[in-house]
């Protein structure tokens, strides 16, 4: 880009539910007239304006970008505009493809909440080039699905190295919170990749891949554990599938890799639903096989979009947001035998009320904490780009919480809880004593 952007951010889906909310953390956060310059996008002039006006008083100035995601000549002259585009207009894969090609020419850096790994795999092989000539930063996978997993992944990797001077063996990633209702465009994205995956062998075998999304020449590694069987974790916790381990499994081992493996090339990784017994671990394992089979027959499709799945678009009231939550326990191994443990958290509906503030400061780490000359242009994931800039963020504006606990042999020592960004910053940080 030639001249100054416009806009530091423009949120382009500012019409959408998630869209709303990211809307309105950017303003009761930053304002429209402050520090932060940004600007919501769409289609749809009428529903843009609603949007404005559902914003706290002051927002009466919010600018309004009108276009169609389709049309490339618009595409380029907004990309142009801003420093970072924030896309919520998803499935990517249906609606997404031209606006990643337009910020990887430009040079603008960009952030989604895709979870969709086919279609990051095809943007990275497309567009990498692209990106790294023109300094673009592309980022994916920024809400509830992948940062808890991947930063808290990383954080662990961080404090073992400056307490143990060794990296990571092994972490499994306890969800024993995940409250609120899912997200309508997740459940269309993951129930999409499961249809596409039936039909298409090449889209079966991006998802069996664990390393599908890491830089090309790097997507392979050791055997990785199984996340769709029943299995006892080291803690002696009843796993079962957690739906969203097929996205965040990937983005934690491409994290690595980007980094040149700090966890090691034989780090493993795997999580799932604590879910307190064998028997209920079992039954969700059913349950889960169950719906992905349905979901693959078009009559059985339409008819659960239709009567059970919430819509793309729309999502639970605030009273609800507010009262949803989550909590991944990450217990981790050394390699040099000592454990870990780390506690991440969100104190709101982790599908609607978390992840738009999570990627809300995602973009804006991007756009005010990150030079181009500190990272330079390509894909990343969130823990690879910006994880020791973004974990501040997060807890002090998205209510995150990140809590040590050190462990000795099975039992936790609850009181020595630490952020993460204490941990990292303390000169003389808490040591464990003896490894398990």
């Amino acid at each position: 880009m030639t001249k100054k952007p416009e806009f530091d951010i423009v949120l382009w889906g500012g019409s959408s539910f998630v869209g709303r909310l990211v809307a309105e953390h950017l303003n009761q956060q930053y304002g429209v007239e402050g520090g932060l310059r940004w600007a919501i996008g769409g289609r749809n002039k009428r529903k843009l304006e609603a949007t404005r006006a559902s914003l706290d008083p002051g927002a009466e100035e919010l600018p309004i970008i009108v276009g169609d995601a389709r049309d490339r000549q618009f595409l380029g002259s907004m990309v142009e505009s801003t420093k970072v585009v924030l896309s919520t207009v998803g499935p990517y894969a249906l609606y997404g493809k031209e606006l990643i090609e337009a910020c990887a020419v430009s040079g603008t850096d960009y952030c989604d909440l895709a979870g969709e790994i086919p279609f990051v795999q095809e943007m990275m092989d497309r567009h990498a080039v692209q990106a790294r000539a023109s300094g673009a930063r592309i980022l994916n996978c920024c809400g509830v699905d992948s940062l808890p997993s991947d930063l808290g992944v990383w954080s662990l990797n961080e404090i073992a190295r400056k307490q143990f001077g060794c990296g990571l063996a092994h972490v499994t990633n306890e969800v024993k919170s995940f409250k609120g209702l899912f997200s309508g465009g997740t459940i269309s994205s993951l129930g999409g990749m499961h249809n596409d995956a039936a039909r298409d062998d090449k889209v079966a075998d991006i998802l069996k891949n664990p390393y599908a999304i890491c830089p090309p020449g790097r997507r392979s590694g050791v055997t990785q554990p199984d996340i769709e069987v029943v299995r006892r974790s080291e803690s002696g916790a009843w796993l079962g599938p957690f739906f969203m381990a097929i996205v965040n499994t990937r983005v934690v081992h491409a994290t690595n890799a980007h980094l040149d493996y700090p966890y090691g090339t034989n780090f493993t990784y795997d999580e799932g639903w604590d879910l307190g017994s064998r028997p209920a671990a079992s039954f969700l394992a059913a349950v889960s096989q169950l719906f992905y089979r349905a979901y693959r027959s078009g009559p059985m499709r339409a008819l659960m979009n239709a009567v059970l799945l919430p819509k793309p678009g729309e999502g639970p009231s605030r009273k609800a947001r507010e009262k949803g939550k989550f909590e991944f326990q990450l217990i981790a191994r050394t390699r040099l035998g000592h454990r870990l443990m780390l506690v991440v958290s969100g104190d709101r509906d982790p599908g609607y009320g978390s992840s738009s503030r999570m990627i809300g400061e995602v973009a804006v780490c991007l756009a005010q904490d990150l030079s181009k000359s500190a990272l330079s242009g390509g894909f990343w994931t969130p823990g690879a780009a910006i994880a020791e800039r973004l974990i501040p963020r997060l807890i002090e504006n998205a209510g995150m919480k990140f809590a040590l606990m050190t462990e000795t042999g099975d039992r936790c020592l609850i009181g020595s809880e630490l952020l993460v960004s204490e941990a990292l910053n303390a000169g003389e940080s808490r040591k464990i004593e003896g490894a398990a």
